[in-house]
């Protein structure tokens, strides 16, 4: 598609630990291209990479439209290795500037998330996919995070927190320290081994690392949704460890003085009918004025709103209401 160079483009990024995404929007609102990419957290990979990635998801972008990186009018980017105060935005913006933008708007991936999650509502956004974390933005762009620890003191509610307790509880029934539970012979044969003493050297000689951890919260939950009690019990916890949380947040800004926009993302929220209804029933019994709704728009679409608000642009509901329809088509491929 070719495009009118004083029309302007904003380049919407989100980049993450494995892919980098961009979309290419035009004033009107339209999608003029689209770019995937490797991984650009600058604290998981060399910076090298972390240049390809970026030039290669923005060049695929432009491509469509035959504009340069100098026509771009914003590069909007939530990265990440930038935490939710812009700590380590200083190094992507250097980045950006040496493949070409020279005007680029860097903040953390947790702030994209949030603003397409919400819509560019204040509100809390609770992330739980393989670790935890709360994001809470009051009205006047105040923000406070809540958790994200990490998996040795925190990750509260987060996949790797399920997959974790799991193991645990399978240990004390194992051991007649606590109930019985399928979960014993579920991680065993998730884990091919024969007997329980042998999750030892599968933990901590072969160093199971906690992506592989998380990933054992879908047996987890294949146990609770069986009906065993003990199963249950682990996604309740979790629904109801990310509800406290979501409180602090919103407590620190006083959002609960007013209504309170809460909503969600990751794998758990996705996948866990269990967690997702706790979640919801510890809010609404803690707030009166709760409004907890399905994320509006995905992360790269937070990127373009942020943007927006930014330089001023103003996109209409027919052109929002389509980056809601194109979720699982146009933005999925991105």
């Amino acid at each position: 598609m070719l495009v009118d160079e004083h029309m302007g483009i904003i380049l919407a990024i989100d980049g993450g630990g494995s892919r980098t995404r961009c979309l290419a929007v035009d004033r009107q609102g339209r999608v003029v291209g689209t770019g995937e990419s490797g991984p650009s957290n600058h604290l998981l990979v060399r910076r090298g990479v972390v240049l390809d990635s970026l030039a290669e998801a923005t060049s695929k972008a432009l491509a469509p439209s035959a504009l340069l990186p100098e026509q771009v009018v914003c590069v909007s980017a939530g990265m990440a290795g930038v935490d939710y105060d812009k700590t380590g935005a200083g190094e992507m913006e250097e980045a950006f500037r040496e493949i070409g933008f020279t005007r680029s708007l860097i903040t953390g991936d947790m702030v994209i998330a949030h603003a397409g999650a919400l819509g560019g509502r204040s509100g809390v956004l609770a992330l739980a996919g393989t670790g935890s974390c709360i994001l809470g933005i009051g009205p006047s762009g105040e923000r406070v995070k809540v958790g994200g620890w990490g998996p040795v003191y925190g990750d509260e509610g987060s996949a790797y927190r399920i997959g974790q307790t799991a193991l645990r509880v399978a240990a004390r029934a194992y051991d007649g320290r606590g109930p019985q539970t399928i979960l014993v012979s579920a991680l065993l044969s998730a884990l091919e081994l024969s007997d329980f003493r042998e999750t030892v050297e599968r933990v901590y000689v072969e160093k199971m690392e906690s992506r592989q951890i998380a990933a054992l919260s879908r047996v987890a939950y294949e146990a609770a949704e069986s009906g065993d009690e003990a199963a249950r019990e682990i996604f309740i916890q979790a629904g109801e460890e990310l509800a406290e949380a979501v409180t602090a947040a919103a407590k620190c800004l006083s959002l609960q003085e007013s209504e309170l926009f809460v909503s969600y993302q990751g794998s758990v929220f996705e996948a866990c009918d269990l967690v997702r209804a706790r979640f919801t029933e510890v809010l609404k019994q803690t707030f009166s004025s709760v409004i907890i709704t399905p994320p509006q728009f995905e992360p790269v679409v937070g990127a373009l709103l942020i943007a927006c608000e930014s330089i001023g642009w103003k996109l209409d509901q027919t052109a929002l209401a389509a980056f809601e329809t194109k979720k699982d088509s146009q933005l999925s491929s991105a």
